[in-house]
Protein backbone atom coordinates (compact mmCIF):
# COMPACT_ATOMS: atom_id res chain seq x y z
CA UNK A 1 0.00 0.00 0.00
CA UNK A 2 1.14 3.26 -0.96
CA UNK A 3 0.55 6.22 2.00
CA UNK A 4 -0.70 9.21 0.43
CA UNK A 5 0.77 12.38 1.93
CA UNK A 6 -0.33 15.60 1.80
CA UNK A 7 1.83 18.96 2.22
CA UNK A 8 0.71 21.57 4.33
CA UNK A 9 -0.35 25.12 2.01
CA UNK A 10 1.50 27.71 3.95
CA UNK A 11 0.51 30.43 1.59
CA UNK A 12 -3.12 30.73 3.09
CA UNK A 13 -1.88 31.02 6.61
CA UNK A 14 -2.37 35.25 7.09
CA UNK A 15 -5.82 35.69 5.46
CA UNK A 16 -7.35 35.42 8.54
CA UNK A 17 -5.63 38.08 9.58
CA UNK A 18 -6.85 40.29 6.75
CA UNK A 19 -10.14 39.10 6.05
CA UNK A 20 -11.55 39.11 9.81
CA UNK A 21 -11.58 42.68 10.22
CA UNK A 22 -12.87 43.49 6.94
CA UNK A 23 -15.88 40.87 7.77
CA UNK A 24 -16.11 42.91 11.22
CA UNK A 25 -16.16 46.48 9.53
CA UNK A 26 -18.74 45.44 6.81
CA UNK A 27 -20.66 44.04 9.85
CA UNK A 28 -20.83 46.87 11.45
CA UNK A 29 -21.92 49.28 8.87
CA UNK A 30 -24.89 47.16 8.40
CA UNK A 31 -25.95 46.71 11.46
CA UNK A 32 -25.46 50.93 11.65
CA UNK A 33 -27.23 51.27 8.72
CA UNK A 34 -30.13 48.83 9.91
CA UNK A 35 -30.59 50.92 12.87
CA UNK A 36 -30.51 54.32 11.14
CA UNK A 37 -32.99 53.41 8.97
CA UNK A 38 -35.45 52.06 12.18
CA UNK A 39 -34.84 55.21 13.82
CA UNK A 40 -35.63 57.24 11.14
CA UNK A 41 -38.79 55.15 10.21
CA UNK A 42 -39.83 55.01 14.40
CA UNK A 43 -39.54 59.17 14.24
CA UNK A 44 -42.88 60.11 12.93
CA UNK A 45 -44.65 58.11 15.31
CA UNK A 46 -42.57 59.89 18.25
CA UNK A 47 -43.25 62.63 16.74
CA UNK A 48 -46.88 62.37 16.07
CA UNK A 49 -47.37 61.56 20.12
CA UNK A 50 -45.61 64.43 20.93
CA UNK A 51 -48.34 66.80 18.91
CA UNK A 52 -51.26 64.75 20.36
CA UNK A 53 -50.03 64.93 24.00
CA UNK A 54 -50.04 69.21 23.38
CA UNK A 55 -53.46 68.83 21.49
CA UNK A 56 -55.01 67.25 24.62
CA UNK A 57 -52.92 69.58 26.98
CA UNK A 58 -54.69 72.67 25.02
CA UNK A 59 -58.61 70.88 24.80
CA UNK A 60 -58.69 70.29 28.32
CA UNK A 61 -57.79 74.50 28.33
CA UNK A 62 -60.75 74.91 25.84
CA UNK A 63 -63.55 72.99 28.16
CA UNK A 64 -62.92 75.09 30.53
CA UNK A 65 -63.19 78.32 29.56
CA UNK A 66 -65.16 77.10 25.80
CA UNK A 67 -62.74 78.00 23.38
CA UNK A 68 -58.94 78.89 22.94
CA UNK A 69 -57.90 82.08 23.27
CA UNK A 70 -55.06 84.35 21.04
CA UNK A 71 -52.75 84.09 23.72
CA UNK A 72 -53.22 80.71 24.50
CA UNK A 73 -52.80 79.97 20.34
CA UNK A 74 -49.61 81.74 20.60
CA UNK A 75 -48.69 79.40 23.68
CA UNK A 76 -49.66 76.48 21.65
CA UNK A 77 -47.19 77.49 18.76
CA UNK A 78 -44.50 78.42 21.05
CA UNK A 79 -44.71 75.01 23.17
CA UNK A 80 -44.88 72.97 19.57
CA UNK A 81 -41.71 74.97 18.20
CA UNK A 82 -39.79 74.60 21.21
CA UNK A 83 -40.51 70.61 20.83
CA UNK A 84 -38.83 71.06 17.21
CA UNK A 85 -41.79 71.28 15.50
CA UNK A 86 -41.45 73.78 12.23
CA UNK A 87 -44.01 77.13 12.45
CA UNK A 88 -43.91 77.12 8.84
CA UNK A 89 -45.21 73.40 8.51
CA UNK A 90 -48.43 74.16 11.16
CA UNK A 91 -51.90 75.18 10.87
CA UNK A 92 -54.06 75.57 13.91
CA UNK A 93 -57.88 75.46 13.23
CA UNK A 94 -60.14 76.35 17.00
CA UNK A 95 -63.18 76.96 18.38
CA UNK A 96 -61.93 81.20 18.79
CA UNK A 97 -65.23 82.19 20.24
CA UNK A 98 -66.58 81.34 23.61
CA UNK A 99 -69.66 78.80 23.96
CA UNK A 100 -71.63 77.60 26.75
CA UNK A 101 -72.13 74.70 28.96
CA UNK A 102 -72.95 71.73 26.45
CA UNK A 103 -71.63 72.65 23.23
CA UNK A 104 -68.97 71.38 21.19
CA UNK A 105 -65.49 72.74 20.80
CA UNK A 106 -62.48 71.56 18.55
CA UNK A 107 -58.86 72.14 18.20
CA UNK A 108 -56.96 70.46 15.00
CA UNK A 109 -53.55 70.77 14.36
CA UNK A 110 -51.94 69.69 11.19
CA UNK A 111 -48.25 69.71 10.65
CA UNK A 112 -46.42 68.13 7.60
CA UNK A 113 -43.38 65.90 8.71
CA UNK A 114 -40.58 65.45 6.18
CA UNK A 115 -38.98 61.73 6.30
CA UNK A 116 -35.69 61.34 5.74
CA UNK A 117 -34.65 58.11 4.69
CA UNK A 118 -31.08 57.64 3.45
CA UNK A 119 -30.84 56.12 -0.13
CA UNK A 120 -34.82 56.94 -0.38
CA UNK A 121 -36.31 60.04 -1.64
CA UNK A 122 -37.74 62.57 0.61
CA UNK A 123 -41.51 62.15 1.75
CA UNK A 124 -44.13 65.00 3.71
CA UNK A 125 -46.32 62.60 6.26
CA UNK A 126 -49.19 65.03 6.86
CA UNK A 127 -49.92 64.88 10.59
CA UNK A 128 -53.49 65.44 11.57
CA UNK A 129 -54.77 65.30 15.09
CA UNK A 130 -57.90 66.63 15.89
CA UNK A 131 -59.75 66.94 19.17
CA UNK A 132 -63.33 67.39 19.81
CA UNK A 133 -65.15 67.82 23.03
CA UNK A 134 -67.69 70.00 25.22
CA UNK A 135 -67.58 72.75 26.92
CA UNK A 136 -67.61 72.29 30.62
CA UNK A 137 -68.27 75.85 31.98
Amino acid sequence: MKKIVRKKDNSCKGSAILTTPIIIAIGIMFVSTLIVLAVNILMPYIWYEKLSSSCIKYIFVMEEYGYLTKNEVRNLENELIAQGFNSDKLKISYTASRVTYGNPIFLKVAYDYELKIPFIEKENIPMVIERNSVSKR
